[in-house]
């Protein structure tokens, strides 16, 4: 009875936490829908209009070091109601903008909360449940991660048809009073170890060097500027220098470095990063991809692009809990390797839909791609932990995190350029098709290292 009381009150703790993070990442889906509104409303060019976006991966990626750091330190109560207010802060600055660099300075601080709140859900729900059941807490920690993405295009496009763009913004005011209030009054205390690695400043600035300049280098390169141009490559050898100056100083210096080099002595570790950041750039990359193959070339309204893909959601929410209850039965490798064919099954037919196919080909695909979806996301988390000692929770956190958002930025970027490269040779269609084919290797590739990932909890 104590054991069922326990995994109850484990649960309703995932859940508190969940609701903390639903207004951060439904204002990130929201904010797409209106990039092309608040570019004619503000009117300023394309270049201009994706800092919206990109400040807020940069200031999000930057934030999850300092994450991983602080939980060792701080509370983990306060640390998360903390980021709340910050997060309530940007967003009311965000909903005041007149001037793109406003906006942008809202959208800064509303990412550097959003990359302290996501990552420490699935930091305090292993601290509190240890290495048990983690397979169906990921499904619960993850369900706003995957659905919100899908619901956010739709419901902000009814906000910006009804209102205007400043209401993807505004609602998210009581989105987070409510929260907090949930938060104050049934989330326990998360008392801090008091151990563990201080705030590393040299860690942190080539940590924050390699992401900001591999994002800058990406946005760049997916704006039209050529793979050898000097505005693409700086930053990217930049990166790859952070890179190796990170490794080095980790090698050097293990004691104080924010990410340890230990973690990757873990086969199923360096397997689940890897899948990871690739799904990352495969589903990150198709979900920017669908909404615009369905207004652009089915002719289908903002508002109706996001209902279609309510179809993926419905195939996530169906398939979850079985994805949990198997990953901890039998590990992640076959669930895994399944769910590629599934979300292959589901994203092939987009590369031969024409304008003419029927919708219900498409809703069918839909629902078939969202089974195959929630399959490359859950185990993996839960894999990435299976086998570390309890003081690198928060390091494997840190170094997930900034991995998925690395692909999911690389994935936008790819497939944007492909489409932008093929549309004035093949047209609308063919280019979409091709972007299509590209996202069905990435998933492809991502069975290697889903054969590391572990195949026998017993």
């Amino acid at each position: 009875m104590s054991t069922q009381k326990s995994t109850q009150n484990i649960t309703q703790i995932a859940l508190f936490l969940v609701i903390g993070a639903i207004a951060p990442l439904l204002d990130t889906t929201m904010t797409n829908v209106a990039l092309d509104t608040i570019m004619k409303s503000l009117n300023v060019s394309v270049n201009a209009i994706q800092w919206i976006t990109t400040s807020y991966v940069l200031a999000m990626g930057i934030a999850v070091p300092v994450a991983g750091w602080a939980t060792n330190w701080f509370d983990g109560k306060h640390l998360y109601l903390g980021a709340l207010v910050v997060f309530l802060l940007g967003s009311i600055v965000s909903s005041w903008a007149t001037t793109l660099p406003l906006l942008v300075i809202g959208r800064i601080i509303q990412g550097a909360a959003a990359g302290i709140v996501v990552p420490l859900i699935t930091t305090l729900v292993v601290q509190v449940a240890g290495s048990q059941g983690l397979g169906k807490l990921m499904a619960v920690v993850g369900m706003p991660a995957v659905l919100i993405p899908i619901l956010g295009p739709t419901i902000g496009g009814y906000l910006i048809d009804a209102l205007n763009w400043h209401w993807i913004f505004l609602i998210n005011i009581p989105l987070v009073l409510l929260s907090l209030l949930l938060l104050v009054w049934k989330m326990p205390k998360f008392p801090a170890a008091k151990q563990g690695k201080h705030l590393d400043i040299p860690s942190l600035a080539t940590l924050t060097g390699l992401f900001t300049a591999a994002i800058i280098g990406i946005t760049r390169f997916s704006t039209g500027d050529s793979f050898t141009s000097t505005k693409v490559l700086t930053p990217l050898l930049l990166a790859l220098a952070c890179l190796i100056g990170y490794i080095l100083y980790a090698i050097f210096q293990p004691q104080r470095a924010l990410v340890s080099l230990e973690l990757f002595k873990s086969p199923t570790f360096d397997a689940s990063v890897v899948i990871l950041m690739l799904s990352g750039i495969a589903v990150n990359g198709a979900m920017f991809l669908l909404p615009l193959y369905l207004q652009n070339t089915r002719g289908l309204s903002v508002v109706w692009s996001g209902t279609y893909l309510i179809a993926q959601g419905i195939g996530l929410l169906l398939s979850r809990s079985q994805i949990g209850k198997l990953t901890d039965s039998i590990g992640a490798r076959w669930v895994v390797l399944v769910a590629i064919v599934i979300a292959v099954a589901g994203t092939l037919p987009f590369v031969f839909f024409t304008a003419k196919t029927s919708k219900w080909l498409i809703l069918l695909a839909l629902f078939v791609r969202g089974i195959g979806q929630g399959g490359l996301t859950i185990p993996v988390m839960a894999d990435s932990y299976t086998g570390l000692p309890k003081r690198l929770i928060a390091e494997a956190t840190t170094a997930t995190r900034m991995l998925q958002n690395i692909g999911g930025a690389m994935g936008t970027a790819v497939l944007a350029t492909i489409i932008a490269h093929e549309l004035p040779s093949v047209g609308m269609n063919a280019a979409y098709q091709t972007a299509f084919m590209w996202s069905v290797g990435f998933i492809l590739v991502t069975a290697i290292p889903a054969w590391f990932l572990s195949h026998d909890r017993r």
